[in-house]
This record gives C-alpha cells, structure tokens and sequence, in this order.
C-alpha cells in the first residue's frame, strides 16, 4: 500500500531516477551547513535496485519534494539492519532451488557489505566544543528528513560564559565529548519550519546562551519530468532535472541582509524581524540538466535573485 503523499515510480525507473539524484547530489557538493553528503550518497546507493533488489520495494518519491519517500528509505533502512552475508555455496544453492529466494538472499548478502556505511538519519541531534576559554563555545547539528520528504540540517553555534556548560542542556564532559539533554532535540523538531528569527530565540531561551549563527540547509526539492511543480514555476522546468540546495544564514557576521532565493521570493512570503545586531541571507543554488540552465537564471531574475546552476549529468 503507497502511504499518502508518496507515489511508486513506475517499474524499471528507479535505477534511473536514482541515477540522476546521485549525479545531483554530487554536483551541488553541499558543504557542512547540509547534511553530510557521504551519508546521501549512501542512502541512495543503497536504495539501487542493483543492491537491495526488491527488498524495500516499492520504489516511492514524496509527490511534494520529489525525493525518495520516508517510506521507502524506512523499508530500506530495516533490510539493511537485517542484512547477513550468506556463503556462496548456501547462495548457488537457493539460486538453483528457487531463483526469487536467491535473489533475495543475494540482495541480504549485498546490503551486509554496506553496513558500515551510515546512511542518513531521519532524526539526529550532535555537538561538538569549539572552544574553551574565557567563553565556552559549541556547534550543534540536527538533521532531519522533514515530513514532506525533504533532508535539512540545522546548525547552531553557540557560546556562554565559561562555565555554562556544567548547568545547562548542553554539558561537555572531561573526555570532550557532549551530552545533549533530549529536550533539545524536541525543541528543534517542534520548529523546524519556524521563521528563522523565532527560531534563533527559541534555541537561545533553550539553552541559556547567545546563538552567534544559525544556518538551516536543505536538500530539495527534486523536479523531474511527471513531478508536480509549484504554482507560478515555468512549466518548462518540468522538461529535465531540477535538484536544489537552499540555505539561510542567520548570523552577527552577516552585515547586509540579502533574499537571493527565488522560490521563497516567489511565495512571497513576509519578511521576518530579526535578533538586533543579526542579519540574515537566504540562498538555492541548482543542479540541473544543460537545457534548463537558462530557464532558471530568467526565472530568478525575475524575482530579483542571482543563483548558480550546476550542471547535472545523469550517468
């Protein structure tokens, strides 16, 4: 049964489909304020029909971000936790019996190759000290696939007094490591979609220290020929692959605020208040197939951005 908002790709497309996600992924090249790209790659490598066969099927995209389906990466992320290798001889064997269970077998004992490579989390909050001293700096991340199937990564840098750090959410132990008290991890997945002005003094009442930059990146959406396209988006984006990196960046090193992003621009969305001494930059660069690049420059232009589209070359 496909789960609402998820649609099955139809049979013998997923290679390809996945095929031009990965060629996406690689040349936006997201950096640190994304989720991490090895783990993308990861997660779409083994979501290949060539590697997990039919053991997640179906093959699912979310209808609104154009990416793989929470579905279907759960279904994947379950195969790949039950994986085993099986020796060959138990292998030829099931092949000779019964080719469906081979094939299966043979799918479990691929995936067990690719245990140690992590795949994207569907919830995951870390931090990490930047420094010590007469403040105690710290780096959180929280990556999330967002309910509408996009992958977002928050990043918060954080400093206090020195000292802070032994009485509030965010302790550093002796070893360095960090201990996140789980109310944090609520906090920012109550607020994932909130302004990020709002955003930037919830985390501050939260933690009890000063928020010096506050990035939200997000992989997606993913437009495709047959994938629905927002209201008011040439019809002609829909001709090729369309893969997106936004980003905003909310931070006291950022001294002139700037809305370079054409899709928030053209939602026409009301400008936010910010903390005082704070400005804010949002962002979206594309990866998309040759054909396309000057649509998306003109469309953006439009709106008054300037962006930077990546050449997308599916393999």
């Amino acid at each position: 049964m496909i789960p609402p908002g998820a649609r099955a790709l139809e049979k013998g497309r997923a290679a390809g489909y996945l095929g031009a996600l990965r060629a996406g992924l690689e040349a936006l090249a997201p950096n640190a304020d994304y989720v991490p790209l090895r783990e993308a790659l990861a997660t779409v490598d083994v979501l290949h029909p060539k590697v997990i066969g039919s053991l997640a099927d179906p093959a699912e995209v979310d209808e609104r971000s154009g990416l793989p389906s929470l579905s279907w990466v759960f279904r994947a992320s379950g195969a790949l936790g039950a994986a085993e290798p099986v020796p060959a001889e138990d292998l030829a064997r099931a092949m000779r019996l019964d080719p469906a269970i081979g094939e299966r077998m043979a799918a479990r004992s691929r995936l067990a190759d690719r245990r140690s490579a992590p795949l994207l989390p569907t919830s995951r909050l870390r931090g990490a000290v930047r420094r010590r001293g007469a403040t105690t700096d710290f780096v959180l991340t929280f990556d999330r696939m967002t309910p509408d199937g996009l992958w977002m990564r928050m990043r918060v840098d954080l400093t206090g007094p020195a000292g802070w750090e032994d009485r509030g959410p965010v302790r550093l132990n002796p070893d360095g490591s960090v201990d996140l008290h789980e109310g944090l991890s609520h906090l920012m997945g109550r607020h994932l979609l909130t302004a990020i002005g709002a955003l930037c003094l919830q985390l501050q009442d939260g933690t009890g220290a000063l928020v010096t930059r506050l990035s939200r990146g997000v992989v997606g959406p993913f437009w495709f020929p047959g994938q629905r396209l927002p209201e008011g988006v040439p019809a002609g984006l829909a001709r090729g692959l369309v893969l997106h990196g936004s980003r905003e960046i909310l931070g006291r090193e950022v001294a002139t605020s700037a809305d370079q992003d054409p899709l928030h621009r053209m939602l026409g969305e009301r400008e936010e208040r910010l903390p005082p001494e704070m400005g804010l930059t949002r962002e979206r660069r594309f990866a998309a197939t040759t054909g396309l690049h000057g649509e998306i420059q003109r469309w953006a232009q439009r709106h008054g951005c300037a962006v930077t589209v990546a050449p997308l070359l599916p393999g």
